[in-house]
């Protein structure tokens, strides 16, 4: 901080220093930025056009769309899983569920469908319509194709005919057999790996695949954080699993879900761009190796 003062010389008798005004750190900064500070306890008026400045607060308001820019995507809205759960939840899957053990979904892969915004959900409850549509994971005789691992809540599952009723919480699941693929693609990758290459690059998803209908009723009793993985997206998994394994794998094989939903093998490194849409928990099979 320093005084401005001016030599005064008017008048009769000796010159004198006569105080103007304050200099201040921000008055600094202003001259070298060029630009005037505001802060909410500046009450001064502008010094070129001689008005008041409005209130902060108005300044905000009328500018409120500048900050569209921090605004979160989509996807980064979705439902956040701690690393912490994240490893947990890889490591439940691949020991106790049949389906994604290593021998047939790899570990990398398996982790980058699990981060997938798809495949954490959430539903909140509403208690004030306890039975509403969106508390039902899974209705019976409603076909379903889609593998559910409840992850935080709790669920009340209904089964049989009489109607049985009991509670289950987190690391509980259900849908396992939605995921199960018939014909050449549910076959193990010791027997994959024996295949020529031409069957390999052929191996399709059966046309006449039948929906899975579950014989239980699944429905939320408090909020709940679980994992949807649809039977496409454990198959996009599979095979890149099998790419992965082999060890005549190309260096830059993608993997593409066409709209026939038969899976292929695309040698083309032009696929980039249409990748992500159909495989997007992870780039290209290359970063899973």
């Amino acid at each position: 901080m320093a005084i401005v003062q001016k030599v005064n010389n008017e008048g009769e008798g000796d010159p004198f220093y006569e105080a103007m005004g304050l200099v201040t750190l921000e008055d600094v900064i202003e001259e070298i930025i060029k630009s005037e500070i505001m802060d909410e306890s500046d009450d001064y008026r502008e010094n070129k056009l001689k008005k008041k400045p409005p209130p902060l607060g108005t300044l905000m308001d009328r500018k409120k769309e500048d900050f569209s820019l921090f605004k979160v995507s989509d996807n980064e809205s979705k439902v956040k899983i701690s690393p912490q759960l994240l490893l947990a939840t890889q490591r439940f899957l691949s020991r106790e569920v049949d389906l994604f053990s290593p021998a047939r979904i790899s570990e990398k892969v398996l982790l980058h469908l699990l981060k997938h915004p798809s495949v954490n959900q959430e539903v909140k409850f509403d208690d004030s319509n306890r039975l509403s549509p969106e508390h039902y994971l899974y209705q019976r005789n409603q076909p379903v194709n889609y593998f559910i691992l409840i992850l935080q809540g709790r669920v009340e599952v209904e089964i049989g005919k009489e109607g049985l009723k009991f509670e289950n919480g987190a690391f509980t699941y259900y849908g396992v057999s939605a995921l199960t693929a018939p014909s050449s693609v549910h076959q193990s990758p010791v027997s994959t790996l024996r295949m020529n290459r031409r069957e390999q690059l052929e191996c399709t998803e059966t046309p006449n695949y039948t929906a899975y209908c579950p014989d239980y009723t699944v429905r939320a009793l408090t909020d709940i954080q679980f994992i949807k993985v649809t039977r496409l997206q454990y198959l996009n998994a599979l095979m890149a699993s099998r790419i992965q394994n082999s060890p005549q794998s190309p260096e830059n094989i993608e993997l593409k879900v066409v709209p026939s939903s038969q899976t292929k093998l695309l040698n083309d490194k032009n696929a980039a761009a249409a990748f992500p849409l159909n495989l997007s928990f992870f780039a290209t099979i290359e970063n899973c190796i």
